[in-house]
């Protein structure tokens, strides 16, 4: 594997926050941000091997790449804490919205007409 393609919910403000997030860090294994071209919930990510992940295991699979994350990634993957792992990113999928809301984090699409937000 040479490289990881995420796909996430462009009209989700907690979603590009986190893919501006990932292209800042330093990276083990290149990673491409696109959006998401069906209207899914889950994060989903496809390596350059035709592999996939969704959901939990594709935030663990995130963390994987990133340099500063690898460890944690083991950690959450390890039998003692893939349940919490499950459970923190469903609440973080489930509740994206109202987090975003909240943290006033904006999509980089109008959520009405799919199209690309002005600068």
């Amino acid at each position: 594997m040479t490289r990881l393609v995420v796909l996430y919910d462009a009209r989700c403000g907690l979603c590009c926050a986190v893919r501006r997030w990932i292209d800042r860090q330093p990276q083990l294994i290149p990673i491409e941000c696109h959006p998401r071209p069906d209207a899914g919930d889950d994060l989903v990510i496809v390596a350059d091997t035709g592999e996939r992940w969704e959901g939990d295991a594709a935030w663990i699979m995130a963390l994987w790449a990133l340099a500063g994350y690898r460890h944690l990634a083991y950690r959450l993957a390890s039998p003692m804490w893939i349940g919490t792992a499950r459970t923190l990113f469903a609440t973080l999928s489930s509740y994206r919205g109202a987090i975003s809301c909240q943290l006033g984090l904006t999509p980089e699409v109008n959520q009405r007409h799919g199209q690309p937000r002005d600068p």
